[in-house]
């Protein structure tokens, strides 16, 4: 997750899907608003640029901005772990099984980030919402996936390029069958 290339691929995706949506980068830090966490254009402007976080971990708007933007809990992850962003955006696909208890988790993820902005905005130091917020992100790494990310591809291919498209299809279908 420190490699700046799977960090880069994730905001051409962040920003590709926004714009597929029509919105701006105002709208979609309202969306996140309206979940609860507090993020501004400039933010989403950070994540769409795609710097790696100085800390090796995910920023803490990461989640809530690509949950506005109907992204399946996840999807960030794959993307980091280098599948291609192009697969794994596709709307038909689910990366957890609907209800399923990690699914569960992930979704209350933007709750989990609220409430330290909540605490920090009542007074807690900033640095314990950093803290809490980057074990957070231990915990969900933690957390095995029902499903590996970590495919083999077909044909070898460069870092940071992800599985070609023909062959994450197929190794879905292997999994799958």
């Amino acid at each position: 997750m420190d490699d700046p290339r799977v960090w880069a691929t994730l905001g051409r995706a962040i920003r590709a899907d926004r714009e597929r949506q029509g919105l701006t980068r105002e709208q979609l830090a309202e969306r996140v608003r309206e979940r609860g966490v507090q993020v501004s254009s400039r933010s989403i402007t950070t994540l769409e640029e795609g710097p790696a976080p100085k800390r090796g971990s995910k920023r803490p708007t990461l989640e809530p901005t690509v949950a506005a933007l109907g992204w399946r809990p996840g999807w960030t992850d794959r993307i980091l772990a280098g599948e291609d962003a192009s697969v794994v955006l596709q709307r038909t696909e689910t990366t957890e099984t609907e209800g399923s208890p990690r699914s569960h988790l992930l979704e209350l993820v933007p709750s989990v980030y609220e409430f330290s902005r909540t605490a920090a905005g009542l007074g807690a130091p900033a640095q314990l919402r950093d803290d809490f917020d980057e074990l957070v992100q231990e915990i969900l790494a933690a957390v095995k996936t029902e499903r590996g990310y970590a495919l083999a591809a077909y044909r070898p291919h460069a870092a940071g390029e992800g599985v070609p498209a023909d062959d994450a299809a197929r190794i879905r279908d292997a999994l799958e069958g």
